[in-house]
């Protein structure tokens, strides 16, 4: 695979930088440890603690396919819900509900991120609401009734409470 992402690292003590590059995939899964090609301390000053950046990387069908049908497979160590959160994804999000065979856990992170949509742009405060994507979403949400019951219990209670009543659950 062609390494097209580079992950970065600052040693903390001295400012020593070192950097490697990685696959789309690697970066998108995390599945490369920089402090294990790199080594665990710093060439320079001996230190073990480090500021790591590395750019996220935009999903495509592959990549979320992939992520969505592996339960070992993760966008984030934590919080994939807020990452997929994103209009730039709901179209992707859709497909794998609907034609990919997507694991439990990860069906109830796709739909609990569909429901974080319509809780962002129902909140009064937020001055970038966005009311089309928020219908849309909660369309996409009443088609899918069966898969949201099934990851009612993944659902944080106070997003539930904003989202379902503006939803047809019956």
């Amino acid at each position: 695979m062609e390494a097209t992402h580079t992950i970065k690292r600052t040693c903390l003590a001295c400012g020593q930088e070192g950097a490697i590059r990685v696959s789309r995939r690697e970066a998108a899964f995390g599945l490369v440890d920089i402090h294990q090609i790199l080594g665990k301390q710093c060439p320079n000053c001996g230190a073990n603690t480090f500021s790591t950046v590395q750019t996220l990387v935009n999903l495509d069908e592959t990549l979320l396919k992939e992520w969505a049908t592996n339960e070992d497979l993760h966008l984030t160590p934590q919080d994939e819900e807020l990452l997929l959160a994103d209009e730039l994804y709901l179209n992707l999000i859709l497909l794998a509900l609907d034609h990919f065979s997507v694991v439990d856990q990860k069906r109830n992170i796709l739909l609990e991120a569909l429901c974080i949509i319509v809780y962002d742009n129902s909140l009064k405060d937020n001055s970038h609401k966005d009311e089309a994507l928020k219908q849309r979403v909660i369309k996409a949400l009443n088609e899918r009734k069966a898969q949201l019951k099934l990851a009612d219990d993944w659902i944080m209670d106070y997003i539930k409470e904003v989202v379902y009543p503006q939803l047809t659950l019956g």
